[in-house]
């Protein structure tokens, strides 16, 4: 019965919590916060631990263990939105996530106020172009495909990507990414991760390295590091693109042509975390 009054007293407790009133600064705030320790889950296996002595000491405690939701399963994303244009020969898909479940209800209505305007801005700008068309008599086909992936969604961390493909006489695939410490209610940056810029050039040799291997193994792959046709890749920037993966590794990525031709597509690297860890903040 105690364990049952508490873990009522909890549930009680979590739905109960307030919205600040100061919406905008709360949610600025929090996205530009540094976080600290971003790979470290040390924290993790203590609670886990805890939970497992706690249920092995009382049986009751386990039974309401089991009605009660892990607060990181609590978050996930679900689809807000689909936008669709089929009209001669033009085919447009556009498909906005929503984030639900997050405690930091500015943070979420921070995140899901950028994918909507995103995924409208989306459609809204492939409309107009239609119309412009028309007006002009032209025909022609056109293909655009927006969605978005769940990189990983697990109790410490979620990494989700959005990407438009946009296919007319060329093709071209671009992505964004976001990654939430759910512990830390905030969402990660490649600064806010590492102390000071020696990551950069760290992170850009292992790179290297790897698309040196990679061409080495695979005569198809072609990555532009010596090529006297286009402009060799030297370092990625401060802010590259990245998402954590399912191993808490960090996955660098970059754009279609970005670092190899359009055939290679978009491309990732996953950086040891051996690399990582000299790097990160303290």
């Amino acid at each position: 019965m105690i364990e049952n009054k508490k873990m009522e007293q909890l549930k009680n407790e979590y739905n109960n919590i307030e919205i600040p009133d100061r919406l905008e600064d709360v949610v600025n705030e929090s996205l530009g916060k540094k976080v600290k320790n971003s790979f470290k889950w040390v924290s993790a296996a203590a609670s886990f631990g805890i939970i497992v002595v706690s249920i092995n000491l009382s049986p009751s405690f386990a039974n309401t263990l089991e009605k009660v939701p892990v607060i990181g399963s609590l978050v996930k994303v679900v689809n807000l939105a689909n936008y669709r244009i089929e009209d001669n020969g033009f085919d447009v898909s556009i498909k906005s996530p929503k984030i639900e479940g997050l405690k930091n209800k500015e943070l979420e209505y921070k995140l899901n106020k950028e994918f909507e305007n995103e995924g409208k801005n989306l459609y809204n700008s492939y409309l107009k172009e239609i119309e412009n068309l028309k007006k002009d008599g032209i025909e022609g086909r056109e293909m655009v495909d927006s969605w978005y992936d769940v990189k990983t969604d697990n109790d410490k961390i979620l990494s989700l990507a959005l990407y438009t493909y946009h296919a007319q006489a060329s093709s071209n695939t671009e992505g964004k990414y976001y990654t939430i410490d759910k512990e830390n209610e905030t969402v990660l940056t490649l600064e806010g991760m590492f102390n000071g810029s020696d990551y950069v050039n760290a992170i850009s040799e292992n790179i290297k390295e790897q698309m040196k291997e990679r061409m080495k193994q695979d005569k198809d792959k072609v990555y532009w590091l010596d090529d006297e046709m286009a402009e060799n890749f030297k370092s990625i920037s401060k802010d590259q693109k990245f998402y954590i993966n399912k191993n808490n590794e960090l996955v660098i990525c970059f754009d279609k042509y970005e670092v190899a031709p359009g055939y290679m597509g978009v491309q990732e690297f996953v950086i040891s975390n051996d690399i990582v860890a000299s790097l990160q903040n303290k």
